[in-house]
C-alpha cells in the first residue's frame, strides 16, 4: 500500500512537474474509452473509475473541472482542437488540449491531452509536439477499431456458418469486408485440393465465386506460372500492379492472397482494388479475408456432409423417439386394461370407469405423439411445395387428424428467400409442436400475411397457457430455440400468454432486412 502510494505521488508530480503527458481518448458521447495513469491521477481516480465514465463527470476535482469546460461540440461543428492553459494546485501551469477525429468505422473520437508547461520549452514547440502525439494516439485508436472490426466479421461469419448459409452469401459477406477495408472493386474466390497442379493448368482452381468487375475474365493473364509459384513458396499476399492484357485492355491493381490450410496453399482470393495504394495494414486485412473465405468453404463442405448424412440420421433419431413413445404408452394402456378387469371381476364398476377413461387417454395422447413422429419421417415438404404449402400439409397430417380444429390463414402474396422460409417454418413448427404435447389445446390457428413491406405470421392455440412472466417457462428448450431462430432472421418474436388463455406466439420481421441478413 506505502509503494503504491509512493508510486501515485511520484507520477503526480511528474505530470504536474516535467515531461509526463497526460492523454485520454473518448467517444461521440464523451465516454472514455482509453486513459493512461498521469490523466487518471489528475483526475484523482483510478482507470476502472475513469473508463466507461463520461469524461465531463469529474467536476469534484480541479483538473475535472477544467476538462467538463472544453467546448467539445465547436471542436465538432468545425472539426478542430481546442488548447487552453489551466493552473494546478502547485501554482504550475498545464496545457489542456483536445481534437476530434475519425475512427476507422467512422465513429467520433476525442483525444484529450494535459502537458506540464515548462519554461524551457515554447508554446508552439509544445503544441506540435502536442499535435503529434494526438496523432499517435488517433493511430493507435485506428489500429484498435480495425482489429476490433475483424473480429466483428470473423465472429459474424462464424454465426453465418453455424446458421447453415449458403456459401455465395458468406462469401459475398466476406466481399462486402474486402470493399471497406481495402476498397475492392471485385473479387474472385478460386479452390484447388492440389495446388501443385495448378501451376501448370489453371483448369484445377475451381472458381467459388465471383463478384464486382470482371476480375474473373483477366485471371488468365494475371495467374501467370511465375505468380503462383511465388505465392505457393513466400504464402504470403503479392501486390500486382496495374497491367495490360494482350487486348490492351488494362487490368486493375490487385492482391493475390493465398488459401492456407494446415501450412498447405489450397486455393486463391484475387481482390481487384481501386488503386494501387496500399494502406499499411493491407497486407493483414487479406489475410484475415482469406481466413473467413476458408471458414466459410469449411462450413459448406461440412453442410454438404451434413446433407447426405442427415436424412438417415433423422430417420434414427425419429424411430427411436417412436419406439419409445410407443412402448411407454403401449405399457401404460396395458396396465390400465389389467386393473380395469381386476377391479371389474371385483364388481367395482365406478372405478373400472376412471381406469377406462385413463386408458382412453392414454391412447389418445400416445396416436398425437405417433401422427407427429410419422409426419416428420416424411420427406422434406418445404423445398417441394413452399412455406404455405407446407404449413398446410402440416396441419392435414398432424393437427386435424388427432381431433384439434386447425385453420391457416393467408394474406398477401410474395415469394419468401429460402432461409426466411425456412426460419418461419421451424418456428411455426416449434409453437405447433408445443400446442399438440403440452397445451392441451383443442383450436389451433396460423395467420401468414404481408402488410406495408412486412411479415407477420403467427400460432395461436386455445391451451391451458402459462405465465409468460414465469423464467420456467420463457427459458425452456422450444423457447429458446425459436427466439434464436427470430434473432438470426433478424425478426422479432413475441410470446403471450396466461393461464387458461392459451399461447399466442408472434414473429414481426421488416422485409427490407432480407437483403442484409448476410451481415449477421
Amino acid at each position: 500500500m506505502v509503494g503504491q502510494t509512493l508510486e501515485r505521488r511520484e507520477v503526480e508530480h511528474q505530470v504536474s512537474a516535467d515531461s509526463v503527458t497526460a492523454v485520454a481518448v473518448t467517444d461521440s458521447d464523451l465516454l472514455c474509452t482509453m486513459v493512461n495513469d498521469a490523466f487518471c491521477i489528475l483526475l484523482e481516480s483510478t482507470a476502472d473509475q475513469v473508463v466507461g465514465r463520461p469524461i465531463t463527470g469529474f467536476k469534484e476535482t480541479w483538473f475535472g473541472r477544467a476538462v467538463s469546460q472544453l467546448p467539445f461540440a465547436m471542436i465538432y461543428a468545425d472539426n478542430a482542437a481546442a488548447t487552453v492553459s489551466v493552473g494546478a494546485p502547485d501554482e504550475r501551469r498545464l496545457l489542456l488540449s483536445c481534437s476530434v477525429g475519425h475512427a476507422l468505422t467512422n465513429e467520433v473520437r476525442y483525444v484529450l491531452t494535459a502537458t506540464a508547461l515548462a519554461h524551457t520549452l515554447p508554446s508552439d514547440q509544445l503544441i506540435a509536439y502536442t499535435t503529434q502525439l494526438e496523432r499517435s494516439v488517433m493511430a493507435g485508436q485506428h489500429e484498435v477499431d480495425r482489429s476490433r472490426e475483424a473480429a466483428i466479421g470473423l465472429r459474424n461469419l462464424l454465426l453465418m456458418s453455424i446458421s447453415n448459409r449458403p456459401l455465395d452469401e458468406m462469401l459475398a459477406y466476406v466481399y462486402e469486408q474486402a470493399q471497406r477495408l481495402l476498397g475492392a472493386t471485385g473479387m474472385t474466390v478460386m479452390w484447388a485440393p492440389d495446388f501443385t497442379s495448378v501451376m501448370s493448368s489453371l483448369d484445377q482452381l475451381h472458381i467459388l465465386y465471383t463478384a464486382g468487375t470482371d476480375v474473373e475474365h483477366s485471371l488468365e493473364s494475371l495467374l501467370v506460372p511465375a505468380l503462383l509459384t511465388e505465392l505457393h513458396e513466400q504464402q504470403a499476399p503479392i501486390f500486382v500492379a496495374a497491367a495490360m492484357l494482350d487486348s490492351q485492355r488494362e487490368i486493375a491493381p490487385s492482391l493475390v492472397v493465398p488459401l492456407l490450410v494446415d501450412g498447405e496453399v489450397h486455393g486463391v482470393v484475387v481482390v481487384a482494388l481501386a488503386t494501387a495504394a496500399l494502406s499499411p495494414t493491407a497486407h493483414q486485412d487479406a489475410l484475415w479475408l482469406a481466413d473467413q473465405v476458408i471458414i466459410a468453404h469449411g462450413a459448406d463442405r461440412l453442410q454438404q456432409k451434413a446433407r447426405t448424412a442427415s436424412a438417415l440420421q433423422q430417420r434414427e433419431r425419429l424411430a427411436r423417439e417412436m419406439h419409445d413413445a410407443a412402448m411407454q404408452s403401449i405399457y401404460s394402456i396395458t396396465l390400465f386394461a389389467e386393473a380395469g378387469r381386476r377391479l371389474a371381476s371385483l364388481g367395482q364398476i365406478a372405478r373400472v370407469q376412471d381406469y377406462l377413461q385413463q386408458l382412453n387417454e392414454t391412447a389418445q395422447s400416445a396416436l398425437k405423439e405417433l401422427r407427429l413422429l410419422l409426419y416428420e419421417l416424411q420427406p422434406a415438404v418445404l423445398e417441394q411445395v413452399g412455406l404455405i404449402g407446407a404449413l398446410r400439409q402440416r396441419l392435414e397430417s398432424v393437427e386435424k387428424r388427432t381431433g384439434m380444429t386447425a385453420r391457416l390463414e393467408v394474406d398477401g402474396d410474395i415469394a419468401f428467400p429460402a432461409f426466411v422460409e425456412d426460419g418461419l417454418y421451424r418456428i411455426c413448427q416449434e409453437a405447433l409442436n408445443n400446442a399438440l404435447k403440452h397445451a392441451s389445446a383443442s383450436d389451433v390457428r396460423v395467420y401468414l400475411g404481408v402488410h406495408d413491406k412486412e411479415v407477420h405470421l403467427e400460432i395461436c392455440d386455445n391451451g391451458i397457457g402459462f405465465d409468460a412472466e414465469d423464467t420456467k417457462w420463457m427459458s425452456g428448450e422450444g423457447m429458446t430455440t425459436m427466439h434464436e431462430r427470430a434473432r438470426l432472421m433478424h425478426a422479432k418474436l413475441f410470446i403471450e400468454s396466461a393461464p387458461q388463455k392459451g399461447v399466442c406466439v408472434r414473429v414481426l420481421m421488416s422485409i427490407s432486412n432480407w437483403a442484409d441478413l448476410s451481415t449477421v
